[in-house]
């Protein structure tokens, strides 16, 4: 680095870690998407038409915060 003093270095540098950022954000958009399809393939679609969601999430939510509760 010594050797080549009209080189930008910090700039280099801030160069790669940015490619490097969004190399992994699209990795986690790629396997958000994909967790995404494989969950939405697993829905019953005449279940969720006759299940009352609310009710469902509100028993989720009794459920987990009971448990977390002393």
């Amino acid at each position: 680095m010594d050797e080549h003093d009209d080189v930008n270095w910090s700039a280099v540098l801030r160069d790669h870690i940015e490619e490097e950022l969004q190399s992994l954000e699209s990795r986690n958009l790629a396997h958000a998407v994909a967790t995404s399809e494989r969950l939405s393939g697993a829905i019953d679609a005449d279940k969720v038409a006759t299940t009352n969601t609310a009710e469902q999430i509100r028993e989720f939510r009794d459920t987990r915060y009971s448990e977390e509760r002393p």
